[in-house]
């Protein structure tokens, strides 16, 4: 067997592989396949044809097509699914762990689903069916059902012998989970120290009682917090008895953290749930039309707001040229705090404990910085237009936008996370949109006032 190496995937490469495709060249290919991991290998696969793409499935053995199948981008293995047979398709989710044949099977459609679940083997079946009804974005969504696991009463070499009979059932053991004779989760063990420890030595002697886990229904996002805070490569998964049902491992918590961090840098965008590989432009269009249109509707009340002032603009016709300045300003300050609020909220380095404590140095950072733009402002305003007494009108203005604009953008993260909405939603058009509309209007208020009382 051809050694496996890291393959960068370039132009070069994916020349040679089309051109054995084209000729039909099967050892040839399977040699370059062999010699890169699954994970290249699903690279790979993305940047084929779909054509190509089912033409290298048809070599794969089960196994190996499960192995890079779960690697590939969720559009890119839904295409692929949806062309291939369901005898395949159960073939390669019998040969995967617990939580990627879930997630595999719970992307097809329903009916499908159901037919690939009915003929798989009955342990296998039994795991689907408990994992499936968990929401996916849970911990009993993303925990797999293989785990090893000893009583407390047993001894070191018992358990050393339980994990040499579940070696290939249970891929990655890091730790070894301790259970009652109920099935409750009461200790864990390192297998450093059950290496360490005599062979005769109970288990109760030297485990750790002190056990991180979560519950089924733990949001995945506070699984992730854990692990990071912990320093964990592994998770156990327990119900509301505390009976051991799972556990998660780092693996799928790095999945997690990308999956959250895409989520949140989408919605910030206005780009609700576009997958980055989607090569469909009607979904596309559909991840990004909604913002889109609240921005064209938010763009017109703006709109309707300058149409209020018509009178003030048309006195001084000056003043609408530094509505750019003055809208972006408010706009950059918004998003500034609120992309802040939206990382600290998704790090836990902001804390719903000290929401005022937060609010009240975002505020003292748009004073200063409000005070600073708005002399600069100011000055060049008076300068242009020989205005020293207008120029101080449109500091002013710049002064409060900026306080304001950093106040909503601070705010209504914390506000969304309260009510237990995505923060994330609060920033990009959101805070922008809200930002220009009220900028607008203590800019052009603020001028109005000025005008009467200069009348």
């Amino acid at each position: 067997m051809a050694p496996v190496m890291n393959q960068i995937i370039n132009e070069q490469l994916i020349g040679r592989v089309k051109d054995f495709i084209d000729r039909e060249e099967r050892p040839a290919l399977m040699k370059v396949i062999d010699e890169m991991r699954p994970a290249d290998v699903a690279d790979l696969i993305e940047h084929l044809e779909l054509d190509e793409r089912l033409y290298i499935f048809e070599l794969l053995e089960p196994e190996g097509a499960g192995e890079i199948l779960v690697e590939i981008e969720p559009p890119v293995q839904e295409r692929l699914l949806d062309n291939l047979d369901n005898e395949v398709i159960s073939e390669i989710v019998h040969g995967l762990d617990s939580d990627d044949a879930a997630d595999l099977v719970g992307d097809l459609p329903a009916e499908r689903a159901k037919e690939i679940i009915e003929s798989l083997e009955g342990d296998v079946s039994e795991d689907l069916e408990k994992l499936l009804p968990y929401p996916e974005d849970s911990a009993g969504g993303i925990m797999a059902l293989e785990f090893v696991a000893v009583r407390a009463d047993s001894s070191a070499q018992e358990a050393i012998h339980t994990i040499r009979e579940n070696r290939e059932e249970v891929q990655n053991i890091y730790y070894l989970f301790v259970i009652d004779d109920a099935n409750r989760l009461v200790g864990v063990v390192s297998l450093k120290d059950l290496v360490l420890e005599p062979p005769d030595k109970k288990i109760r002697d030297f485990m750790n009682p002190e056990v991180i886990s979560v519950t089924i229904d733990t949001d995945q996002e506070e699984v992730a917090r854990l692990v990071k805070k912990y320093n964990l490569v592994s998770i156990p998964v327990v119900d509301k008895d505390q009976r051991l049902v799972g556990r998660i491992t780092h693996d799928d918590i790095i999945d997690v953290i990308e999956e959250e961090a895409n989520e949140d840098i989408g919605l910030m965008a206005g780009v609700i749930h576009q997958e980055i590989a989607e090569e469909s432009p009607w979904k596309i269009s559909r991840a990004r039309l909604p913002w889109l249109i609240v921005g064209l509707f938010g763009g017109i009340l703006a709109a309707w707001v300058i149409n209020q002032f018509e009178a003030s603009l048309q006195k001084i016709l000056a003043l609408s040229f530094f509505f750019p300045v003055i809208m972006a300003m408010g706009g950059s300050t918004g998003t500034q705090a609120a992309t802040v609020a939206v990382r600290g909220l998704a790090t836990g380095d902001i804390s719903m404990f000290n929401i005022g404590k937060r609010l009240w140095v975002e505020m003292k950072v748009a004073f200063f910085n409000g005070v600073l733009l708005g002399i600069l402002l100011g000055m060049i305003v008076g300068f242009w237009l020989s205005d020293y007494r207008l120029g101080m009108i449109v500091a002013l203005s710049l002064i409060i936008i900026v306080l304001n604009a950093g106040f909503i953008g601070a705010a209504v993260p914390l506000a969304f996370k309260k009510l237990k909405i995505d923060p994330a939603l609060a920033t990009g058009p959101f805070v922008t949109t809200t930002n220009d509309i009220l900028s607008l209007l203590i800019y052009l208020g603020l001028v109005t006032i000025f005008l009467k009382v200069s009348a």
